[in-house]
């Protein structure tokens, strides 16, 4: 169980590290940010929605029949042109995905508080009460209290930003179990 604990840990600080950058980016230019992540993924989408088309042209006449890449090809490519043309829309959005990111570590890191208290191991309310904090967190970002993206923005960052942390502060403190 300590190995899993570990290796999970390792896995966190490296994503924390990532989220936490990521995090900086959103507080400093936050409407900027998120309309660059909304484009790139319209046309990440676009592209794999062509991508799916000349596959279902390219493939064998007997596959064609059953395949159903033709409507992915073109479901893609709508998805991706409304992300681009509606990227505040995708934001709030995003902003909820950011919320509902930090319940969920937070939730994880709950569940392995919980474990290591049927382990004995006396480091478990620490991980409790970081877990609960980072989980009225990510519920603020959810009820969105101050109504614009770009605030919203500025204050999953600085969420974000400080539950990473703590999360980066737990995956090193459990590393020394």
């Amino acid at each position: 169980m300590e190995d899993y604990i570990k290796r999970y840990s390792k896995y966190t600080v490296l994503l924390s590290l990532l989220l936490i950058i990521m995090s900086i980016f959103l507080i400093a230019k936050p409407e900027e940010f998120l309309n660059t992540i909304m484009i790139f993924i319209g046309i990440l989408l676009i592209v794999s929605g062509i991508i799916q088309i000349i596959s279902y042209f390219s493939s064998p006449k007997e596959l064609k029949a059953f395949s159903l890449k033709l409507l992915i090809g073109f479901i893609s490519i709508i998805i991706g042109i409304i992300v681009i043309v509606n990227t505040s829309l995708i934001n709030t959005i995003l902003t909820g995905i950011i919320g509902a990111w930090i319940i969920i570590q937070s939730i994880i890191k709950l569940q392995i508080a919980i474990n290591l208290k049927d382990m004995a191991n006396n480091n478990w309310k620490a991980i409790v009460i970081l877990s609960i904090l980072t989980l009225i967190l990510g519920i603020v970002i959810i009820f969105n209290p101050f109504g614009a993206v770009i605030a919203i923005g500025r204050i999953s960052g600085i969420v974000l930003l400080v539950s990473e942390c703590i999360n980066l502060f737990e995956s090193i403190f459990m590393l020394r179990l």
